[in-house]
């Protein structure tokens, strides 16, 4: 599964996680009671349910933190599905070394259970009970996505490829416009630089750079130079180098910088 993730980078739409899973989490266990968990948290001298909502409270706390962090590096860094499926495994993970310290805590005041024995016990429960809501997520998130790649299809291939074509009009190179990271001008050439299966590739083709500004307009691309197109979804950050000059640095590395010329920063640094 090697397509890329689609998801909302809005922090508050991510933190829907953080309410519903331990939701669920608590739900499953007062309910079904898996893995003697009323006997193993008969503790403390508290009841099993009050353990319950501790261990819940725990992980809203865990998933707030966790999905602030994805949904800020998502911003910044290309997410594959199996990127995902590993962040949500490692929710589950990190939760578990949070309820091993609380339930081996609370154990200090009676016979004592080892942290180790408490970590193995605690990711059990919880990649056992949790396999469900995040299957569901993950599967809903997949149909949504596929959705929009349907309509995307669905679409004419003027409005969601780009064409380009030789100084005598001959078609070259029909490409989605999200796989270009920047496009130069080469004396009489122009580079399409672009990305072909994780790859970085360029193609060059005897035109000029006027030749492309209809096209840039229409999908999302700003000039930062005389000589440079650069899409703005690749782009991390602008940045000044120690020759005074501003570069644009890429979200992938090894693709390298471009110049920004004073004359279009501002409205490229508008777009990021």
């Amino acid at each position: 599964m090697d397509t890329m993730l689609r998801v909302s980078k809005e922090y508050r739409n991510q933190v829907k996680y953080a309410v519903l899973l331990p939701f669920f989490f608590f739900f499953f266990i007062f309910v079904y009671d898996p893995f003697s968990f009323r006997e193993v948290m008969d503790i403390g001298g508290k009841s099993w349910t009050f353990h319950l909502l501790m261990l819940c409270c725990i992980m809203v706390s865990v998933l707030s933190l966790t999905r602030l962090v994805f949904s800020v590096l998502y911003k910044y860094v290309p997410f594959k599905w199996w990127h995902y499926i590993l962040w949500c495994l490692g929710e589950v993970l990190v939760s578990a070394f949070f309820f091993a310290l609380y339930i081996s805590l609370f154990y200090l005041k009676a016979e004592g259970m080892p942290y180790f024995t408490a970590l193995s016990y605690s990711f059990k429960i919880l990649f056992l009970t949790l396999v469900y809501p995040y299957i569901i997520a993950i599967a809903t998130r997949i149909i949504i996505n596929k959705s929009l790649d349907l309509e995307n299809t669905a679409k004419e291939p003027e409005e969601t490829l780009i064409k380009f074509r030789d100084e005598h009009k001959r078609l070259k190179l029909t490409i989605d416009p999200s796989a270009v990271l920047f496009i130069e001008a080469d004396e009489n050439y122009i580079k399409i630089n672009y990305l072909d299966n994780d790859k970085t590739r360029v193609y060059q083709l005897r035109n000029s750079m006027k030749s492309f500004e209809e096209d840039a307009a229409r999908h999302g691309f700003v000039r930062c130079h005389r000589s440079y197109y650069v899409n703005p979804r690749h782009v991390r950050l602008l940045s000044r180098g120690k020759d005074g000059v501003i570069y644009t640095e890429f979200i992938r590395e090894g693709v390298g910088r471009i110049p920004v010329s004073k004359r279009y920063y501002q409205n490229l640094a508008d777009m990021l």
